[in-house]
């Protein structure tokens, strides 16, 4: 059974999803990419974290470049983007951290290291909801549900980083307490956008999509409490659950846009 699932999601999941046109940004785009951001950050942790565990070495490597290269290319773009100075000086604490955190994540995985590493994806993490917080007050209606729907996008590679770290047993103050509240947060925001209604069958289509992957990725979480851990299980998972919490935010963007 194990097998088969595994077999269904790796066949379900492909390349990081390619960057919009970095030229002339609109305001949708925008938002959407800073939100991204804040996953990245997350991504290429565990990422790191995945190389240090050993678990699925060659897909982890791959997409750890593969983020560096695409967080890099968003923070020129939002920084040739930004529409005010508020913005430009969060955008530049950002690239401050980057430089730093850029070669932690690219070191050498080492266990002892692991912890400096999470800390500092915690720090870019708050300076990237910065820019993200700016950006939708920038936007105006359009960057709340965008916001909200990025930020469960957030839980999914957060979930990821958090449970790597457990599996590798890393130690890491309040590392359950953090997970647990990942977890919360991504059920309570799926629960908030599937309880505002859908504007369109296509949004339809992905909250249930979103929510029935939700319910296998929380069988395999479960299991931690018990120090059970399923590791591919839940990179993978995910992996899968994050491409569609992106094509739902993508969704909301685009329809936000086309009201504005």
């Amino acid at each position: 059974m194990l097998k088969k699932y595994l077999t269904f999601i790796l066949l379900a999941c492909t390349t990081l999803v390619s960057l919009p046109s970095l030229a002339q940004l609109t305001d949708s785009e925008a938002m959407n990419m800073a939100g991204l951001q804040r996953s990245l950050g997350q991504r290429m942790a565990k990422d790191y974290l995945m190389l240090g565990a050993d678990v699925r070495v060659d897909t982890a490597q791959r997409q750890l470049q593969e983020t560096i290269q695409r967080f890099e290319a968003s923070h020129r773009a939002l920084s040739e983007y930004a529409p005010n100075a508020e913005i430009k000086a969060a955008l530049a604490q950002v690239g401050a951290t980057w430089s730093t955190y850029r070669q932690q994540v690219e070191a050498t995985p080492d266990q002892a290291q692991a912890v400096q590493v999470l800390a500092a994806s915690e720090h870019l993490l708050q300076q990237t909801q910065a820019v993200t917080d700016l950006m939708a007050k920038h936007v105006g209606a359009m960057g709340a549900t965008v916001n909200r729907s990025g930020w469960a996008r957030v839980q999914t590679q957060r979930i990821a980083m958090l449970y790597m770290a457990k599996s590798w047993r890393v130690q890491m103050p309040d590392l359950d307490a953090k997970l647990d509240k990942s977890v919360s947060d991504f059920e309570t925001i799926l629960k908030e956008l599937e309880a505002a209604g859908t504007p369109n069958e296509e949004i339809a289509a992905a909250q249930r999509r979103a929510r029935a992957h939700w319910g296998f990725t929380l069988k395999g979480i479960d299991l931690h409490a018990s120090q059970d851990f399923v590791p591919t299980v839940i990179t993978v998972s995910t992996d899968s659950l994050f491409r569609q919490l992106n094509e739902l935010t993508r969704l909301y963007a685009g329809l936000k846009a086309s009201e504005s």
